[in-house]
């Protein structure tokens, strides 16, 4: 190699770096938060050697509101227990990472558990949404090339059930102290997961680096999002605000998560339904709050169109209504003094040929093109217009996470483990763990961080050993050691609320929460699942505290199991 080739190199790994090794960052992190973890355990009484203080680490599984309410709850019955400083790393999936991303601003959290729960309640219980400020945050995102419904759904569902546009970065977080467990966030690759390739699909974010965390291919977190080519990046950082990471972490899948797609075409239509009411909602804020500005909005042609369009929409399946709709857009088009395209529309007998299924593919296509026609004619009707149009061909294409992909054209010759499509797409999507296992358990187990404890919060809907099952399956294929699974006859569906898996193994000890168990709920486990659902509005105040109590419970109750499983970490 000369020179040259070899400064080349040189100049692509300090952008990209490819190795299965932890981030030195992190591994100095991990070496300061040792001295937390040794006070906690001495408070507590557990004998440990010198020479190896035991790694835990607590999972959040998936479950949108349900999953940051829970681990909320866990977390701070946790401190209280003076057990919170016995953690190493917090790992979050789903509706977990949006208690992470909240607790987090504070750098003193998990001094400040207490104040911090409290805070984080208020805003949920009593919190204002605001469209204006949806709006704004949404017409900004719809100007990046890479705009999904991850963005839409941010702006919309998330933002209203979190009470917050959180505009900090997670790489702010790169140079604070070790006072918090090392937060680790965790997604899939869409793509691979679709070829398959389930090992390799795994993605993580931590505050100094994003990866493929089997690959073993990583770049900085402050370069995540910039657009790559041959390991360098061609165009400036452009990382993403926490709101955005935190549905690209959880978008819509946190609901799909709980029952691991459990009907998946159901579920996929409540999203759909919940994003075309969204549309709804944009447009009828957006008519009300220009009805003063300019009163001849309301009746232009092209505003109306619109409408007529999202009524479509909902009734596609009725013959009469939608023939209306389709008719009146004719006419609009007529009407219309502007010399935009005309959009060709079917006529009723064409219509009415069609299946449900063409119909709904047929309105998304309408939709998009007389959007386009639309396009750029509009003063104050041109950023609805582009939310709108961006919004439906990101929704009929299932568009979700899409992001600048690192490893672009990387040197092949450096790259021979790592999947072909990751060296040849120029973007990839990343979306929700939790469609294949709903919990972060492929972070804690990568072999590098040599965990000796996980402590599992699971707040899935629906199957409460799920998740530890799926993992076992992920353990079985990438070759990494997990305890055997034994689960008594009759607690599948009525489970307690502590379990230890456990092998004379290399492998880590696992204990086990499930968030509704016959030790909180009684026999009414079904009435708490089927209250605190994954789709539906945010949760009243009166639920979030219900909702506390219970996961707490599930701390404070085995409180002395736990320190046990400690002690069993520190005598391996």
């Amino acid at each position: 190699m000369t020179d040259r080739s070899r400064d080349a190199a040189s100049v692509q790994r300090e952008y990209v770096r490819v190795s299965k090794s932890l981030n030195r960052k992190e591994e100095q992190y991990v070496k300061e938060r040792q001295a937390v973890v040794e006070k906690c355990l001495k408070d507590n009484g557990i004998k440990y050697k010198q020479e190896h203080v035991p790694v835990i680490a607590v999972l959040g599984s998936g479950g949108g509101e349900r999953a940051m309410v829970g681990l909320l709850g866990s977390l701070a019955q946790m401190a209280e227990e003076k057990l919170l400083d016995s953690i190493t790393y917090l790992c979050g999936v789903s509706g977990s990472t949006w208690c992470m991303a909240s607790l987090y601003e504070d750098p003193k959290w998990s001094v400040n558990v207490a104040a911090d729960k409290k805070k984080i309640v208020d805003r949920l219980s009593n919190g204002s949404f605001s469209k204006s400020d949806m709006l704004k945050w949404l017409s900004v995102a719809v100007e990046d090339e890479n705009y999904s419904l991850t963005d839409f759904w941010a702006a919309t569902v998330v933002y209203n059930i979190i009470k917050e546009i959180d505009r900090h970065h997670l790489s702010e977080q790169e140079a604070r102290d070790s006072t918090n467990p090392y937060p680790i966030y965790t997604a899939i690759d869409k793509g691979l997961k679709q070829d398959n390739q389930t090992a390799p699909c795994w993605f993580e974010i931590s505050p100094h680096e994003a990866g493929y965390s089997h690959v073993g291919a990583y770049v900085d977190t402050s370069l995540f999002g910039s657009q790559f080519e041959n390991g360098k990046p061609k165009t400036p950082p452009k990382e993403e605000d926490m709101l955005y990471l935190q549905v690209n972490l959880s978008h819509v899948s946190a609901g799909l998560c709980g029952s691991a797609l459990g009907d998946g075409k159901e579920n996929i239509t409540q999203i759909l339904q919940w994003i075309w009411d969204w549309i709804h909602k944009l447009l009828s804020h957006f008519q009300s709050t220009n009805k003063s500005e300019n009163s001849a909005l309301n009746e232009d042609p092209a505003f109306k169109m619109l409408e007529c369009l999202v009524q479509l929409h909902d009734s596609f399946e009725n013959d009469d209504k939608s023939v209306v709709l389709l008719e009146k857009i004719i006419k609009l088009q007529q009407e219309s003094n502007t010399n935009y395209p005309r959009v060709r529309v079917l006529q009723k007998n064409e219509w009415l040929k069609l299946n449900a299924e063409e119909r709904q593919k047929y309105v998304a296509h309408l939709s998009i093109e007389i959007c386009k026609a639309l396009e750029g004619l509009f003063g104050p009707l041109k950023g609805i217009l582009e939310i709108v149009r961006k919004t439906i061909i990101a929704l009929y294409n299932w568009t979700w996470g899409t992001k600048f992909n690192f490893l672009y054209k990387y040197p092949a010759k450096e790259v021979e483990h790592i999947p072909a499509a990751l060296l040849s797409d120029e973007k990839r999507d990343l979306i929700d763990a939790g469609i294949l296992l709903n919990s972060p358990y492929v972070a804690a187990l990568r072999s590098e961080r040599k965990v000796d404890l996980i402590l599992s919060f699971d707040f899935s809907s629906d199957d409460p050993f799920l998740t530890v099952k799926k993992a076992a399956d992920y353990c079985k294929e990438a070759g990494r050691p997990f305890p055997s699974l034994v689960i008594e006859p009759g607690e599948e569906k009525n489970p307690k609320d502590f379990y230890v898996f456990k092998d004379n193994t290399k492998a880590p000890i696992v204990v086990h929460f499930p968030l509704f168990n016959t030790v909180n709920c009684g026999e009414k486990i079904e009435e708490w699942r089927k209250r605190y659902k994954t789709f539906q509005g945010p949760y009243s105040k009166e639920m979030i505290e219900d909702l506390l109590l219970v996961s707490s419970r599930n701390v404070k109750n085995n409180k002395q199991k736990i320190l046990n499983e400690i002690q069993a970490a520190c005598a391996r």
